[in-house]
């Protein structure tokens, strides 16, 4: 088993491998540096990110390989991770999006893959040598067993404090129509549904807590979360779609991607079966 960065010279796609270098050096699985030929990237600029990588790599003593593929980038990674025993590839963002012209992010995304998928966003460069807090924002108590298992890895990779932060949609009656009551009885069952994830990070000896907010706009108020808290990193969990997104607007998580004032790491499970 090994994980896989996608690299392409620019300084997001360098400091996003450092993440997945982070995530092997926790299981003691190896680093694909892994690069799909581009007119557009800088083989030179290539080059450097992957020694930047590698002797990062040697200090922690993970075992590193360069793959170059060439074709068409979707077509080319979907055959590698077919071929080879994959359990995450990690692969950068940008925030700035144009018109029919989909990334190579947003491609993969829609797309069944025989790996976990970790779109990284880079807002602050420095912020991937030091995590003291991290986030798991989730709507109720929809948390998946994969999506956790990558939010404590972090935690246990870093040494980080986490939060689980449960959001309840509420439009404006239904809002008028809470009352303390119903208040604790709604996030004493979200609690609840979510205990054994509390048990699995007393196990791991993980600081963990869970906080809630009940509003109209999921993404508005884990902005507004975001702005007023000190976390490093934010796990975020996305779903796999049929199709180009932007043929039918934007999903709430390109939005979190694009304003989000931390790096964000949306995970993408791998295709069951």
């Amino acid at each position: 088993m090994k994980v896989v960065a996608a690299v392409n010279g620019l300084i997001t796609s360098e400091i996003a491998a450092l993440y997945a270098l982070r995530y092997a050096s926790l299981y003691g699985f190896p680093l694909t540096l892994l690069h799909v030929e581009n007119p557009e990237d800088s083989l030179d600029e290539v080059e450097r990110s992957m020694v930047v990588i590698e002797e990062a790599a040697a200090v922690d003593a993970v075992t590193t390989e360069r793959i170059l593929l060439a074709g068409k980038p979707v077509k080319a990674i979907r055959r590698y991770l077919s071929a080879n025993r994959v359990d995450t590839l990690f692969c950068s963002t940008s925030r700035h999006r144009h018109f029919f012209q989909n990334s190579l992010r947003e491609q993969l995304t829609c797309q069944p893959l025989s790996a976990d998928l970790a779109v990284v966003q880079i807002v602050r460069l420095d912020a991937a040598h030091a995590v003291r807090n991290m986030v798991l924002p989730i709507e109720e108590a929809r948390l998946s067993v994969k999506k956790f298992a990558l939010f404590a890895s972090f935690a246990r990779a870093y040494g980080a404090a986490t939060e689980v932060y449960s959001v309840t949609l509420a439009d404006s009656k239904k809002l008028a129509e809470f009352d303390i009551h119903l208040t604790r009885t709604l996030l004493r069952n979200i609690n609840e549904r979510l205990s054994h994830y509390v048990k699995l990070a007393s196990f791991m000896d993980i600081p963990f807590r869970i906080k809630h907010a009940v509003a109209r706009n999921e993404i508005d108020q884990i902005l507004h979360h975001l702005s007023h808290h000190d976390f490093q990193l934010m796990i975020v969990g996305g779903r796999r779609r049929a199709g180009l997104p932007r043929l039918f607007g934007s999903h709430p998580i390109e939005r979190l991607l694009r304003e989000t004032p931390l790096n964000t790491i949306a995970f993408y499970g791998r295709e069951d079966g």
